[in-house]
């Protein structure tokens, strides 16, 4: 449609991150509009890697308008949800479709908030994905949170590093470093651990890694993650977040850590399947 290249045509690549994240979502909910497109829209389907069985799909939202997430901040979120499996029940059931082999699956103190998803999975699982150049367009010069539930690995290299080609940065983890189809990915996000033993094995392997500790020291190299440090601004003055920082990728070379927190409940499981 001529009206959408129109559109697109106007959008930012460069300059201040705020005006550019304003501008560009600004015009997302001009071609969502036009397209009837909603709020959560599927990018993917098909079988995950995680278990070659479940069906599954990559659903973006934030596109059009910031996420309420102040420690993220204004980051557009895509989730790698089971397509027939609420969400929350594919968490407590322990299901390998997009969580894989995560000591924090099946129950175990994950940080996801899983049971807030039904809404936007009902939305989701029964949508046709768009297409790769619409998907493209749609994240052009935004930054972007890839698993904000689900593991990126439940999906192919290829389309990760497709879709995030436009995108003007991204965040991403993976508990899966160890899968042997996994270094594929190590270029785009970082190892997700959990000991020191765990951190320098996959540093080894050519993974930058995000650490979680408990009331341990970190190692003397590791940065703190900086949405987590209290006053802490970014270069416009505003409280530090994720969209700020945006370290937290397979770029360069990086350790980052953060100490374990959370609900009192969920930090008890957490602390428990880290025993």
């Amino acid at each position: 449609m001529k009206i959408i290249e129109t559109i697109a045509s106007k959008k930012l690549m460069n300059g201040s991150f705020i005006v550019r994240n304003l501008v560009n979502k600004g015009l997302n909910r001009s071609i969502s509009k036009l397209l009837k497109m909603k709020s959560s829209i599927v990018l993917y389907k098909g079988i995950s890697l995680l278990d070659n069985k479940t069906n599954i799909m990559v659903v973006l939202s934030g596109y059009t308008k910031d996420s309420t997430n102040t420690k993220t901040g204004p980051l557009a979120q895509i989730y790698i949800l089971s397509i027939d499996t609420l969400p929350v029940e594919a968490y407590k059931s322990g299901s390998r479709a997009v969580c894989g082999s995560c000591r924090y699956n099946g129950g175990n103190g994950c940080y996801v908030r899983w049971s807030h998803l039904k809404s936007l999975w009902n939305s989701a699982r029964t949508q046709n994905p768009i297409s790769k150049e619409l998907t493209k367009e749609l994240l052009k010069g935004l930054r972007v949170r890839v698993g904000a539930a689900g593991d990126p690995l439940a999906v192919p290299a290829d389309f990760w590093k497709d879709i995030l080609s436009s995108c003007e940065s991204y965040t991403g983890y993976t508990h899966q470093w160890l899968e042997p189809f996994a270094k594929q990915y190590n270029e785009m996000f970082m190892a997700s651990v959990d000991t020191e033993q765990e951190k320098t094995k996959a540093f080894w392997k050519g993974w930058n890694t995000f650490q979680v500790l408990d009331n341990e020291d970190p190692e003397s190299k590791s940065v703190q993650c900086l949405a987590t440090i209290p006053d802490k601004t970014d270069i416009n003055g505003l409280p530090m977040s994720c969209a700020s920082c945006m370290m937290c990728n397979g770029k360069g070379a990086k350790a980052v850590h953060v100490q374990l927190h959370g609900a009192t409940n969920t930090m008890k499981a957490a602390r428990k399947a880290r025993a």
